[in-house]
């Protein structure tokens, strides 16, 4: 499969360069969605894309320089990457309700980046170099189409570490927000928690006013929208717009405070509440990060964390969006335009920037019709540069921190979440846990790890030891067969005495296949007797305890009371492997057949006694997996039908005998009566029975050779009713050939007790 699919990668990769010069204009217009889509631009449109746009923009403003400050950074970077972000976007991008630019959790891991460098690059050499590598391995992502990486990262841990994320940022903005000073935000959770208790009493009460109002007015009217402004857009602004509105307040308040703040010998203004202060206007001179490569490498972690937290949060946030709206996505495009839109960012003092879904949703709930909202949003945030930054110097920390608190609890999961995982399964459920409190407790980029390598463990577990079943037919229908394990629930019997059916529910590769061999030939110690020749004991090795092993498994299987003996359990004469789960199977694997299927002809006996019938059958076999058996040697190429002989009903009604040989013949002449021709299958009561020269189905069956039982090679099957039936008419005919009429050596017993379930079936009448 993994070749086949390397070839299919090597010649369109042979075909685009080939090409090349004739698709340039569709390659351009594919790269560039906008030459699409405006064209075909409605004025109708304009007014709810402006409407989201600016909406977008007067949230993006406050929570960029938020962001900026998470990320420890001045905060024009926040600025910065909000209009870089949004401009590219509205070219690039394949979503209409996407918006791009700096988020809470690339702010975080940006933010333990610039504190591990504090002292060897300052905090804008460190945005722009982690921006520019983020979008180099973005870019390389998107251009070899390896967003394949993405399907091992599960569910599980990116809510677990999202949480984590969002639960460590509130914990660092807890001293600005009451206003405890000089606690450094940057140390690990625990250590902010302790410190600030034991600064409690320095606090400022003018900040922790600053920052308890506007953490109140921001809770309070979102609770109260998403109370009694339901279904109405006019109130729903109101939330919206929240944190612009509770920014510009806490501004005007602060400039009331400080306006007759003194200044000191070097005309610094001291304020009475933490503020931001001064904020360049304008844009910075464009300039190219460089780094030493022994700095490279010892930020590599994190670089690679922050490049995998982009890619998911992005990919998953406009493919949520895509399914709410219908409408489809591009993941490589988006992964191509995540790239470049950091790599141009970081020649423009930005940081990495990836998919917002607070400032998404923001755009969904104003109706946006297409990405030119983006652009909105992306020259509202250059007027805000160029023009508002005088205003922006009285802004208290305490209320951003509130502004920050507010829009990351909505990353929280709710523990309803982690008890959904726990109640469905406990290995997802442990993920969660291990990236939920590792991000907190160590960093984000160990949460991210911790959790995908617990699951990738889970995986290979599960890979190396999967569920096998013993399979049983059903009372009340003989044709369906299921596990075993759901006794208690249906009504099943056993397959015919002798016959054992297995169902293995994973591709048989080299970490299972030992496992399940010696689980195939336990199963068989368990159920059926050994038919060789016992050894005396003088024949026997020293280590030879498998007499003790059989009757410990038998004790475990029948109950350890029970005195099940050799003679109580037939004799094994055919084992069928149900493979419909099966869908690769490697060298190894391919072995452990050849291995099994000795090993259970030993156990049957044909090595001391040839002429005893044993036979290994497949069911339900994907075509791929087929191939390689067929390949192998252990089963033979199926043909269109291998039936010796069957009848069917032509047009007059009348009963037609064909034989194997002669089917594609008669085929084509009934094809060429007309169209209107019909093959019908005679309705009739009666089974196959032992003796009957045939099989069910699509079955090999040695069609060529002197004789049509062959022991050496598998048999191949749809369904297990149709394999069953082949062994009950194979063996039959095996002891009539090799043991003459008289001999019935194998018991049929439990076939007869569900004969009575096949009463009006429409069958093939063998014959």
């Amino acid at each position: 499969m993994a070749d086949q699919q390397l070839r299919e990668f090597g010649r369109n990769l042979l075909g685009w360069f080939k090409n090349f010069p004739k698709n340039t204009p569709r390659y351009v217009q594919e790269r560039l969605p906008i030459i699409k889509w405006l064209p075909r631009y409605q004025r109708s449109w304009a007014i709810r894309d402006i409407v989201a746009g600016v909406t977008v923009g007067l949230i993006v403003v406050p929570q960029g320089m938020s962001y900026a400050k998470v990320a420890g950074l001045p905060v024009q970077h926040g600025l910065y990457s909000a209009y870089i972000g949004a401009l590219f976007y509205c070219f690039m991008g394949t979503s209409k309700d996407l918006t791009i630019g700096p988020t809470a959790v690339i702010s975080l891991i940006t933010g333990e980046l610039v504190a591990q460098l504090t002292g060897v690059l300052s905090p804008a050499e460190v945005a722009g170099i982690s921006c520019l590598v983020v979008g180099l391995l973005t870019l390389i992502l998107g251009v070899l189409r390896l967003g394949i990486i993405l399907d091992f990262f599960p569910t599980t841990v990116l809510v677990g570490y999202t949480t984590g994320a969002a639960a460590t940022i509130i914990i660092q903005q807890i001293p600005k927000w009451i206003g405890v000073p000089n606690i450094n935000n940057r140390a690990p959770v625990y250590t902010i928690i302790i410190t600030m208790f034991q600064a409690i009493k320095t606090l400022s009460w003018l900040d922790l006013v600053f920052g308890l109002v506007s953490f109140f007015i921001l809770v309070t009217i979102g609770l109260a929208v998403d109370r009694w402004g339901r279904g109405r857009f006019s109130i729903q602004m109101i939330k919206i717009s929240r944190f612009f509105f509770v920014t510009v307040l806490a501004t005007v308040l602060s400039y009331a405070v400080n306006k007759d703040a003194p200044y000191d010998s070097k005309g610094v203004i001291i304020p009475k509440i933490s503020i931001l202060k001064t904020v360049p206007s304008g844009l910075p001179t464009p300039w190219v990060p460089s780094v030493s490569s022994d700095i490279l490498s010892e930020i590599a972690p994190k670089l690679a964390a922050i490049t995998l937290a982009t890619i998911l949060e992005h990919i998953a946030i406009g493919k949520a969006f895509a399914r709410r709206n219908r409408y489809q996505i591009d993941a490589n495009q988006e992964l191509l335009t995540l790239g470049l839109a950091n790599v141009t960012a970081s020649f423009f003092g930005a940081y990495a920037v990836t998919g917002s879904f607070s400032r998404s949703a923001v755009k969904f709930q104003c109706g946006v019709k297409t990405p030119f909202a983006g652009f909105v949003t992306g020259a509202l945030v250059l007027l805000a540069i160029f023009f508002l930054t005088p205003a922006f110097f009285y802004i208290p920390d305490a209320a951003l921190s509130a502004v920050i608190m507010v829009a990351v609890a909505t990353l929280v999961s709710p523990p309803s979440v982690f008890y959904q995982f726990f109640k469905i399964n406990l290995w997802d459920f442990l993920s969660s846990q291990i990236a939920l409190w590792v991000t907190i407790f160590v960093s984000v980029e160990a949460g991210i790890a911790s959790g995908v390598g617990f699951s990738l463990l889970v995986l290979l577990f599960r890979v190396a030891r999967p569920n096998f079943h013993v399979l049983r037919q059903l009372k009340d229908r003989p044709d369906v067969f299921i596990d075993s394990s759901l006794d208690s629930t249906f009504d099943t019997v056993p397959a015919p005495h002798g016959v054992l059916v297995f169902r293995i529910e994973e591709s048989t590769t080299f970490p299972n296949t030992e496992t399940f061999k010696t689980w195939v030939v336990e199963e068989a110690y368990k159920y059926t007797r050994f038919g060789g020749r016992v050894k005396t004991a003088k024949e026997r090795l020293w280590s030879d305890d498998l007499e003790v092993h059989i009757r410990n498994l038998r004790k475990i299987a029948h109950g350890s009371d029970s005195n099940i003996t050799d003679q109580d359990l037939p004799k094994l004469r055919a084992v069928i492997l149900d493979f419909s789960a099966v869908n690769n199977i490697d060298s190894t694997g391919l072995q452990g057949l050849f291995d099994l299927r000795e090993l259970l002809k030993d156990y049957a006996g044909v090595a001391d006694y040839p002429d005893t019938f044993f036979e290994v059958h497949f069911v339900g076999i994907q075509a791929n997996v087929l191939h390689i058996l067929e390949l192998s040697g252990i089963t033979r190429p199926v043909g269109p039908i291998a039936l010796q002989r069957i009848q069917v009903l032509n047009n007059d009604n009348a009963i037609e005998t064909i034989d194997g040989d002669e089917s594609d013949e008669h085929s084509l002449e009934k094809e060429q009566r007309g169209r209107s021709s019909e093959l019908k299958i005679e309705a009739t009561n009666v089974r196959p029975v032992p003796g009957d020269i045939g099989s069910a189905s699509l079955s090999v069956n040695g069609a060529g050779g002197s004789s049509p039982f062959l022991k050496e090679d598998g048999l191949v099957h749809l369904t297990v009713r149709d394999a069953v039936d082949s062994i009950l008419i194979r063996s039959s005919g095996w002891e009539k050939e090799h043991h003459g009429d008289s001999q019935q050596l194998h018991e049929t017993s439990s076939d007869e007790d569900v004969q009575s379930g096949n009463k009006g079936k429409t069958e093939i009448q063998y014959i």
